[in-house]
């Protein structure tokens, strides 16, 4: 999927998607025997929605959830704008088309410059985030040899006792592969400020993913702006900020579709199990809307693919990577404004995790109301500020 040849690159994704239609059946028994269960659970031990369990784990309200949706719908027309860039001059593309979209000048950035542009950018910050990094990479807290057995993306697992993490990921160089260093280091720090706390968390086994990728997101942030803040290159500029900007599309336009097929999938469920073609129907129809139909074609059995959807004990597991990505340029913005007193601040707020929930502790810490349209529009503010300074140098 990530060769240079448009046609091979096709070839394959067709390859795969027969392959998993072969399959589709045995994943729609599965998936539905998931949604009975969850619906059973609760409905007659918790007398409560599916949703509404997500939420209390997350530590946020059903309020703020709609909220952060009603934003992001009324932004759609600016993210939509950005996609028909992608177009060329095609009169329409395809969700394949966008998702395997080449720079002409990609970034190609070795470990050992990757890993001091972090520490240059987190320093900015705060230099006890710079050390922090500089610590666990010195210290063979990371495995990143890109071996063929390794599954793609990143993990961090905690030892909260030894105030230490280890993670694994895929180091390929590319601007991804940067990022995934950096979120997963994010979720090292949040780990490394939790354990000298006994919060809630560690009695209940209980981590808000919400506040987990506010953490993760946060840092992978500082990192792709500080990158693009100093190159002296228009072109890796313009590359760097693509790749921003198409991440964007992910962290708000294809896990809200996740997000809006979950919801659907689990009320269709109650009438009875769903067979392949509808549950196919009902993820196309949710890509529509989070898209708002700028794709001429959508991802084919997503459903399939997503593990996340597999998880028995983890539903919704996608709106907190919306949520931590859009908090994340509210944190920015104030780590901006106040240097000198944000990153007590920061640590405290990570430090409390599971204490109370994440709009008590947004408020407590940062002075900020995360049920307000306002806060979540600032995010979308600096999104298209992305998107002028690249539609301003292509």
């Amino acid at each position: 999927m990530n060769s240079n040849n448009e046609k091979e690159r096709l070839e394959v994704f067709e390859l795969l998607t027969s392959g998993l239609h072969k399959d589709k059946e045995i994943f729609a028994t599965v998936l539905n025997q998931i949604g009975r269960l969850r619906n059973t659970e609760s409905n007659e031990l918790e007398d409560r929605e599916i949703l509404t369990q997500s939420l209390h784990s997350n530590g946020i309200s059903e309020t703020v959830l709609l909220q952060m949706w009603n934003v992001t719908e009324e932004n759609l027309d600016t993210l939509v704008s950005a996609l028909n860039v992608y177009k060329k001059e095609e009169a329409s593309i395809t969700w394949h088309e966008f998702m395997t979209v080449k720079e002409n000048n990609e970034v190609h950035i070795p470990f050992s410059v990757a890993v001091q542009n972090i520490y240059d950018a987190f320093e900015n910050i705060d230099k006890e985030l710079a050390e922090f990094a500089r610590n666990a990479i010195e210290r063979g807290w990371i495995d990143a040899e890109p071996r063929d057995n390794k599954a793609p993306g990143g993990f961090c697992a905690p030892f909260f006792s030894e105030k230490e993490s280890r993670i694994s990921m895929r180091y390929d160089g590319s601007s991804d592969s940067v990022r995934v260093l950096a979120h997963e280091l994010g979720h090292a720090w949040h780990f490394y400020n939790m354990s000298f706390e006994q919060s809630t968390s560690f009695l209940d086994d209980y981590l808000p993913m919400s506040t987990a990728e506010s953490a993760s997101i946060f840092f992978e942030t500082v990192l792709i702006n500080y990158l693009i803040q100093t190159t002296d290159s228009i072109d890796i500029k313009k590359s760097l900020l693509s790749w921003k900007i198409r991440n964007s599309f992910n962290y708000v336009m294809a896990i809200r579709a996740s997000f809006e097929f979950e919801k659907n999938f689990y009320e269709k469920c109650k009438e009875g199990p769903l067979s392949a073609d509808e549950i196919e129907k009902l993820s196309i129809v949710a890509q529509e809307k989070a898209y708002r139909n700028a794709l001429s074609q959508y991802q084919p059995l997503v459903w399939m693919k997503y593990v996340q959807f597999y998880i028995a004990d983890v539903p919704f597991y996608n709106y907190p990577y919306t949520f931590g990505y859009l908090v994340s340029f509210s944190l920015l913005e104030i780590a901006q404004e106040s240097k000198s007193t944000f990153h007590s601040k920061y640590k405290e707020f990570f430090r409390e995790t599971g204490k109370a929930s994440v709009e008590e502790l947004m408020k407590k810490h940062f002075e900020i109301d995360i049920t307000s349209y306002a806060f979540w529009d600032k995010a979308y503010k600096q999104i298209s500020k992305d998107i002028d300074e690249y539609l301003r140098l292509i």
